[in-house]
């Protein structure tokens, strides 16, 4: 039965072996990558790899053609006024993506509420400064950077900028705590986009494979990428649905978005309806108590949902449910992420442990 954390714990040992080249021979690092892989879903990697190449052909080819299909869109003039004002391009990477994650909180609360339960369902981390130190140059220099992600259960869409460019990746969640503290390079991790900052009729923008990729082209833009990650979480891709997210609503499952995804319903395990103290924890390590928090996460969040499917838009009770439901879904970043660092770390101390006792 597959287990979310107990795959984390697993993904943070063979990262582990794969760093540690020096106290591993060749034939184990191999073993620890296949080991890593195989933790992927086969049609995932099939999905992922066709996207990588349509991105990088076609996707110039359809924001030059967006360009001149989207509407003049009122919302999005107080990002744009910001953009023109901004002081560097750091100030303008801000403006740019905390407009694109505004559209993902949006999609992904309508999206929700059909994936919970499911492992489709998708969390939102907002844009946030991240500082790491260099420390392969000497006088140990701080780069600074913005970043932000989406998740399912499996893979996540990240994006990170500073103030040469906006790159966007699309990685398995295994691969989370090294991506944050930039121990991956873009060969081994490209971007599938890039975007770059330009100057057009005098006023600061942002081009992907040289066209504009503005602010008011975020709303579509926004829902292609969020596809993106839908349709490599599914292992399931319809070639019509590529490029066409602009004259679609809100995605939807099995409908608009990975349309041949084919979901079981939501189930929350049997241990999650019984109070805490009726659980036998003696034979539960941390991967098991993390995973049946994680369902009872999942609980909590429909009930949510259904609740907010039952007010009415604009109202204090759906300002009330939404805020709940941003809160429950940070808590469970927040269990994640901290799930990851322990894995990386306790891996770390016992392939020290090992290399000493040599």
């Amino acid at each position: 039965m597959s287990s979310k954390f107990r795959d984390m714990w697993m993904s943070g040992k063979f990262a582990i072996d794969r760093k540690n080249k020096g106290t591993i021979s060749e034939r184990e690092e191999k073993e620890a990558v296949s080991a890593l892989r195989e933790l992927i879903p086969q049609k995932s990697q099939e999905v992922y790899s066709d996207l990588q190449k349509r991105r990088g052909q076609e996707t110039g080819r359809w924001l030059k053609e967006l360009s001149s299909e989207v509407p003049h869109d009122k919302a999005s003039e107080p990002w744009q006024q910001a953009q023109s004002t901004a002081s560097d391009n750091f100030e303008s990477v801000r403006i740019w993506m905390d407009a694109l994650f505004q559209e993902f909180a949006g999609l992904a609360y309508g999206f929700n509420e059909n994936a919970v339960g499911g492992d489709l369902f998708v969390s939102t981390e907002r844009p946030s400064v991240s500082e790491t130190r260099d420390d392969t140059v000497w006088y140990k220099p701080v780069n600074k950077n913005y970043q932000g992600r989406l998740t399912t259960r499996f893979w996540s869409l990240a994006v990170r900028g500073d103030e040469k460019r906006i790159a966007l990746y699309l990685f398995p969640n295994e691969m989370t705590l090294q991506f944050k503290t930039g121990d991956f390079s873009d060969l081994e991790l490209p971007p599938i986009l890039v975007a770059e900052p330009a100057k057009l009729n005098g006023l600061s923008t942002w081009t992907i494979q040289g066209e504009e990729a503005s602010i008011a082209m975020m709303g579509p833009f926004a829902k292609e990428l969020f596809g993106d990650l839908i349709r490599v979480a599914s292992g399931k891709m319809e070639q019509s649905e590529l490029f066409n997210a602009h004259k679609i609503g809100a995605p939807r499952l099995g409908e608009n978005i990975a349309v041949g995804y084919e979901g079981g319903p939501n189930q929350v395990a049997e241990e999650t309806a019984h109070p805490a103290h009726n659980i036998n924890i003696d034979g539960l390590s941390l991967s098991d108590a993390c995973d049946i928090l994680d369902k009872v996460i999942d609980r909590e969040l429909k009930r949510f949902y259904t609740e907010a499917s039952a007010t009415q838009p604009g109202t204090p009770q759906a300002a009330n449910a939404r805020k709940q439901i941003s809160a429950v879904e940070a808590f469970r970043m927040k269990v994640v992420d901290a799930f990851g660092h322990y894995s990386h770390e306790s891996h770390a101390i016992l392939a020290d442990g090992a290399v000493l006792t040599k």
